[in-house]
């Protein structure tokens, strides 16, 4: 569980999300796979968000860079994903993802998968992810 709740949220998805000040939150949406690094040395988030369907193809190399690298060893990462794949999940969380969301969990949430999402990302977050068009 996380104790500071996303206070700096780094999304890294195709679709559109602005840049909003909540509070003392700070969410970021960077939709270039060369524009993740340096929005991670800007911001220092708390939590990144990827979409894995976005990245497949980029999320092996950018996980093994964020994992080598111990200026980021204490973020947090979720993967944002359209369907469970045992095998894929697996090595994500290998790779170092701490949570993977399904898109299905956020459409059709019971109570236990609701507290889970909510205990790793504040509502707010989960609502834009929800809403994602894929």
């Amino acid at each position: 569980m996380l104790h500071n709740k996303s206070e700096r949220v780094l999304l890294v998805a195709a679709n559109i999300f602005s840049i909003q000040l909540t509070g003392n939150k700070l969410i970021k949406h960077v939709s270039s796979v060369d524009r993740v690094f340096p929005a991670i040395y800007e911001m220092a988030p708390h939590i990144i968000v990827f979409d894995y369907d976005f990245l497949s193809d980029d999320m092996e190399k950018i996980l093994r860079r964020i994992r080598t690298n111990s200026y980021y060893n204490k973020i947090k990462i979720c993967c944002f994903k359209r369907n469970p794949d045992r095998k894929i999940d697996s090595f994500l969380k290998l790779l170092g993802v701490n949570h993977v969301i399904y898109k299905d969990e956020l459409d059709n949430p019971d109570k236990a998968v609701t507290n889970h999402i909510n205990s790793i990302l504040d509502s707010k977050i989960s609502d834009w992810l929800a809403k994602a068009s894929f």
